[in-house]
């Protein structure tokens, strides 16, 4: 039998008390967190590989080359009605990190936990024991947050595996927060009890090189006896029998042999929100009409695959600028920058370009509602401003809007703003493409399907030109590039062409979620119950961001990061229960 420990052979057991599924953010923590207790033993199972072997994953900078290659699922969307109408086929790509580490490991590192009243309002939906006071200690408890600043507060921590520090490319970050200022919003944490408001971003990095769940939590509980990993294996299916999850399915990489291993006490699935979806319809545990037609035997009628939410943005806010402050890709990729790094972790490429973050509330947001409704994610170069595009490699943009938009860029000094909307109402879903475990699952957004969504994005480009007229903007000469959509024959920048241009330059902004929505357990539009056990099957429990309720306002690693701390604790605290 193949079988093989990330650094050092092992011999896999027939029987584990715990397999985890997916060696994603959650899974790493939870693999290092259970084997903290030496007579549990412990499996952890990832499709991809060792994020160790992989130099580039470790570079903040090179974060966008590692979209659309082995170390990513390479998930597409389906075509969308309503949206990404600049886009060949109108469809997005949804990168999913397949390598230790997951997403973590492919992605921007952003840190943002989401606010306060996300957390209550997951509460007030069913979620009992996540209310934002009984979360925040996790948040805390995982986190070593580096900036003295930031530090000295009961809200945040710093002696946790999860490094967190202050990453800004360019002076452009300050620019953007003084602007924010300067529009009446404070200077403060995004990360704090009072996060509407811009700051420079926080990032999981550490001495210059990404700090995912991989390194930080798993690399140091890999020496342990009772905890194997294996990577290069596929996870087709939970055995269930009786309604109780006994055994996981699985098929090796390189042998493409199929493989049985039990779990004595429980089955914990991080497969994130595609995977763990996917898993659980081709066990059975999904809606009955759908498995059926598909000639999957029913286990559990449990509505997996609905709630699917994402951040839905828009993407061509650029502005130009006087002063030499932006990142330019030959500054980036000159030879002493790269020795610089090289030598000292040090200088540009220890960053990422996206350095700056607001949170704001719009005219449009209900007034009773605290929570900010546009996410500004600013970048300090303009997309197109080198010779290779990446962006239009990540997204299959028409050549034509392309050249419209971004084409006049090149060599240019600017910074373009990503902006997404906080809480969407649009809900997608996943279902099964077929029922062959190796066919990627038909993934729908439904992006802009809720009218309000079009209207948040509408009345957050306008504030972001109003930010773009405060002092500290006209200080560096910062002007919007004011490019039209090709083919556009109506008066530009009235609210009619902004919500073309928002239908047209969509960008989900890769924070999927939701899938296996937790709640109250006599909830029909629950999946799994607020310990994370999904109903009707006993064993088996659901650890990653799939099972949020409703999107935090936010990037999803932290929340993710909590999720596993706060499920770690509540199994070894607790022990396997009956949910029936």
């Amino acid at each position: 039998m193949e079988t093989s420990n990330v650094l050092r052979e092992a011999q896999l057991r027939p029987v584990y008390d715990f397999v985890i599924v997916g060696g994603g953010a959650c899974g790493c923590v939870l693999a290092a967190r259970l084997s903290e207790d030496p007579n549990r033993t412990v499996l952890l199972l990832e499709a991809g590989g060792d994020n160790s072997e992989v130099s580039d994953i470790a570079v903040p900078i090179r974060a966008a080359q590692l979209q659309l290659t082995d170390y990513d699922w390479q998930y597409k969307g389906v075509p969308q009605e309503n949206a990404f109408k600049a886009f060949k086929n109108q469809v997005c790509n949804i990168p999913r990190g397949k390598v230790l580490g997951g997403s973590g490991s492919i992605n921007y590192m952003m840190f943002m936990r989401g606010t306060p009243h996300d957390f209550d309002t997951w509460k007030n939906m069913g979620c009992t024991g996540w209310g934002y006071a009984d979360v925040l200690p996790y948040f805390i408890k995982s986190e070593r947050c580096l900036a003295d600043h930031l530090a000295d507060s009961d809200h945040r921590g710093t002696d946790g595996p999860t490094i967190v520090s202050e990453a800004k490319m360019t002076p452009l970050a300050n620019v953007f927060v003084e602007a924010g200022k300067a529009m009446g919003y404070p200077g403060t944490d995004c990360n704090g009890p009072n996060p509407l408001g811009f700051m420079v971003v926080q990032s999981n990095i550490g001495d210059g090189v990404r700090q995912s769940s991989s390194k930080v939590y798993l690399r140091s509980a890999l020496g342990r006896d009772n905890l194997h990993v294996v990577t290069h294996c596929h996870v087709t299916k939970v055995i269930t029998d009786n309604r109780i999850a006994r055994a996981v399915e699985y098929v090796r990489t390189s042998s493409r042999q199929t493989y049985t291993v039990r779990a004595r006490q429980e089955i914990l699935l991080c497969g994130g929100v595609v995977g763990s979806a996917q898993i659980l319809m081709l066990s059975g545990i999904g809606p009955a009409d759908h498995l059926r037609s598909l000639g999957i035997d029913l286990v559990a009628d449990l509505p997996v695959g609905e709630n699917f939410q994402d951040h839905v943005g828009v993407v061509g806010l650029e502005f130009e600028i006087d002063k030499p402050y932006s990142a330019l890709p030959q500054d980036v990729e000159s030879q002493d920058t790269m020795d610089r790094y090289e030598k000292l972790r040090a200088g540009p490429r220890a960053t990422q370009t996206l350095d700056a973050v607001g949170l704001i509330r719009t005219e449009v947001q209900s007034p009773g509602n605290p929570n900010p409704d546009i996410n500004f994610s600013n970048f300090c170069s303009l997309h197109g401003s080198g010779d290779v595009p990446r962006l239009k490699d990540m997204t299959e943009m028409k050549d034509e809007v392309w050249e419209a938009i971004f084409g006049g860029n090149r060599g240019k000094h600017g910074f373009s703003v990503s902006m997404y909307a906080t809480h969407p109402k649009s809900r997608g879903t996943i279902r099964l493409r077929d029922s062959d475990p190796n066919s990627h699952p038909l993934i729908d957004h439904k992006a802009l399907s809720h009218p309000d969504d079009v209207k948040t994005l509408v009345a957050g480009i306008k504030a972001l030109l109003k930010l773009a007229k405060t002092k500290p903007m006209k200080e560096i000469g910062a002007r919007f590039t004011s490019r039209i959509l090709p083919g556009y024959s109506k008066t530009p920048f009235t609210d009619e062409y902004w919500e073309e241009f928002v239908r047209s330059l969509t960008f989900m902004m890769y924070h999927p979620s939701g899938s296996c929505r937790m709640g109250r357990a006599r909830d029909a539009t629950t999946v799994v119950d607020p310990q994370l056990r999904v109903k009707g099957v006993e064993r088996l429990r659901v650890v990653d961001a799939s099972i949020m309720p409703q999107i935090t306002a936010a990037n999803l690693y932290a929340p993710s990061i909590m999720i596993a701390e706060k499920a770690a604790d509540m199994i070894k605290r607790k022990g396997p229960q009956s949910n029936l």
